[in-house]
């Protein structure tokens, strides 16, 4: 059965993700633009190329990247989809598996070509990420106490990619955090298997541990007006990033609260992926960034429109409405 040309493109959209991976690209876009505000980094690619550029590229590398996953993801489990989600882009024929062979490489692709103009160490970063997304599909996610701690890591190492010597790493760890606890209530939420055992909290925790201290030492290590927190601005900013995330913990309970298990686990992934364009709009505000700190609420309302209005045309795709005469 041959699809229409809006089922196709919506097919597209729902496999790409492209709506949730916004809030990725407010993570690169937090990178660059405190970036370039420092001094320190004036000698950094992601200080001397054009601003439109840097935005432009690190929008390419997270879209990229997100797709990257998202694809391969949906391409890994198409036969499982089809037999407990047969709604889902490959299974229900919206999209072939041959054209999304091509969208997984093409996003690669493009992530790894927009890398080039931050300096070597980005592209060398951006491989290793996509490494790391490839491990979790193809692994990680059936070991759950590595694969929640691995989506963390994930999302706090693809926001370094336009800088990768950044020292300001509270953002980064609140990233990690977010993805680690999103990923964590995801699973519960929709009772995967194999089920969490107290060995798998337990390297949850670990892990989790651990790489909270590399990643708040690697800012800690050239002195806390150096590295953990800009010298200019007054640490009262954090204001900004706790009610963030208060915000988010008071939207995820109106939005999963007297819903069944599966509808609430994709509230809780769709909303808290948009989120962490708040978030970096709230470390922008924290550091007296305001034009930045706007760019990305612009973004952020940007991204909540598309992802609503992709959900709304899908419901009315898949069940179109019926009148009576």
């Amino acid at each position: 059965m041959r699809r229409s040309i809006p089922a196709r493109l919506l097919g597209t959209a729902q496999l790409t993700r492209l709506a949730m991976a916004v809030g990725a690209v407010g993570d690169v876009w937090f990178t660059v633009l405190f970036s370039r505000a420092q001094e320190q980094y004036a000698y950094l690619p992601v200080s001397r190329i054009p601003l439109w550029m840097a935005l432009v590229c690190s929008a390419v590398i997270a879209t990229g990247l997100f797709t990257f996953g998202a694809a391969l993801n949906d391409l890994l489990d198409a036969r499982h989809d089809s037999a407990f989600s047969p709604d889902r882009p490959i299974p229900s024929g919206r999209i072939r598996p041959t054209t999304v062979v091509m969208v997984i490489a093409g996003a690669l692709i493009a992530a790894l070509l927009s890398a080039i103009p931050f300096g070597t160490g980005a592209v060398v970063l951006t491989l290793i990420v996509s490494a790391g997304i490839l491990f979790y599909n193809a692994t990680g996610k059936h070991v759950p106490g590595l694969g929640v701690v691995t989506i963390g890591v994930i999302t706090a190492l693809h926001m370094l990619i336009p800088n990768y010597e950044l020292t300001f790493t509270l953002p980064v760890w609140l990233t990690m955090s977010h993805g680690v606890t999103i990923t964590l209530a995801v699973y519960i939420l929709l009772r995967k298997r194999p089920y969490l055992s107290r060995r798998s909290y337990a390297f949850i925790l670990g892990g989790y541990a651990a790489w909270s201290a590399i990643i708040l030492l690697a800012g800690w290590h050239q002195g806390a007006e150096a590295g953990w927190w800009p010298a200019e601005s007054s640490t009262m900013g954090l204001i900004w990033p706790v009610l963030a995330v208060a915000a988010f913990a008071w939207v995820a309970r109106r939005k999963t609260g007297g819903v069944p298990t599966r509808s609430a686990a994709e509230k809780l992934a769709r909303y808290g992926a948009m989120w962490q364009c708040l978030y970096a709009a709230a470390w922008l505000l924290a550091v007296d960034m305001f034009t930045g700190a706007l760019l990305l609420l612009i973004l952020a309302v940007l991204g909540f429109t598309l992802m609503t209005v992709t959900k709304e045309v899908g419901s009315l795709l898949n069940t179109p409405p019926r009148y009576r005469i």
